[in-house]
């Protein structure tokens, strides 16, 4: 297609989910022959990042709901920079994201990457959603879904470089060739539901006495999981392991990665990239997460909050190696067919002709 001048803009919290696919994004349009100016907030690690992959960054004033400048800042640098199409990441940047691009006359794609209010996403020309979950979620606050397009989230192809092997990623981490490792990689908040892996945990002590939990992260929660492994009787099983930059060779070491969510997800990729590893998965059965594990085929569905149903799902997977591989290749197979880097920056091109065209 005809190179653009694309410029990405996001307000970022941290460096989670959505920076990274907008930082994998910005990368490949770029290589692909596209200028790219990435416009985020100074902090959260994002600016370094980016200019470390040869992106062209600036670090206006741009966040804040209330930040009414914001719009007539980004206008100016589309206008500035040239920009065919305007890609906004999250609400805040979003919201004044689609009224710059109604300033500044360029047509905007208001990416929704959660479960977020459709409030901010209404001035955006087009939208795009991580899930068909959160397309729902959208269109059930008023969205057109005639201008709501689907694009899954894309893992980009060298997300496995440097991983270490099953056997070596549990040595680095201390556990026995044959000892049972589940892993949980995401933020300690409550809506993640660590709570209630640690539950079936204990519910399996007697089964597995040397299983290992695994907790991934960082967050409010930390603390007040780490207590509750104490009065369950399961402190010596439980590893919070932190932030972690090596979370693919944590996941590599683990026979069976969980996300326990008691709440929607966008589409909890984490699963996705377990299933890479040829990882079995089990997941809450809630919107976007049931698009990352087919049940019965990748992984496992579980209602949310059931710690019960969790541990027997569990000791279904541990039981029972033969399963856990044959899940474990459908897993990557099905992961390599429709969560690809390639497949995402290619249906981004579309979108971004559609709007030009507009």
């Amino acid at each position: 297609m005809k190179p653009l001048s694309i410029l990405q803009v996001i307000t970022q919290r941290r460096f989670s989910g959505a920076e990274r696919v907008c930082l994998s994004l910005c990368a490949d349009l770029q290589q692909r022959g596209h200028r790219v100016l990435l416009l985020c907030k100074p902090d959260g690690g994002l600016p370094d990042e980016a200019s470390k992959l040869g992106l062209a960054v600036q670090t206006p004033n741009i966040s804040g709901k209330l930040n009414l400048a914001a719009p007539f800042r980004i206008a100016r640098i589309a206008r500035d920079f040239g920009a065919d199409v305007i890609h906004t990441h999250l609400s805040s940047a979003s919201q004044w994201g689609g009224l710059a691009g109604r300033l500044a006359g360029i047509p905007t794609l208001g990416h929704v990457h959660a479960l977020n209010n459709w409030f901010y996403y209404r001035f955006s020309t087009l939208t795009a959603t991580c899930s068909g979950g959160v397309k729902q979620h959208v269109v059930a606050q008023g969205a057109d879904p005639a201008r709501v397009r689907v694009v899954y989230n894309g893992i980009p192809a060298n997300r496995l470089d440097g991983v270490l092997s099953a056997v070596e990623a549990r040595q680095m981490l201390g556990f026995a060739p044959d000892q049972p490792v589940v892993a949980c990689v995401a933020h300690l908040s409550p809506k993640k539901g660590q709570i209630f892996l640690l539950q079936a945990v204990a519910l399996l002590r007697d089964r597995f006495p040397d299983l290992v939990c695994l907790l991934a992260g960082e967050g409010e929660m930390a603390e007040q999981l780490q207590q509750q492994a104490t009065v369950l009787g399961i402190a010596e099983r439980v590893h919070l392991l932190g932030f972690r930059r090596d979370v693919m060779s944590v996941m590599h070491a683990a026979d069976v990665v969980v996300l326990p969510s008691i709440a929607k997800e966008g589409l909890g990729l984490v699963l996705v990239e377990a299933a890479l590893l040829e990882k079995p998965t089990i997941g809450s059965n809630a919107p976007g997460i049931d698009e990352a594990v087919q049940d019965g085929v990748t992984g496992l569905l579980v209602p949310p909050g059931d710690a019960t149903a969790l541990s027997e799902r569990l000791a279904m997977l541990l039981d029972n190696a033969e399963l856990r591989r044959q899940m474990g290749q459908a897993g990557r197979e099905r992961a390599l067919q429709m969560f690809t880097q390639e497949a995402m920056v290619d249906q981004f091109e579309t979108i971004y002709q559609e709007l030009v065209a507009q």
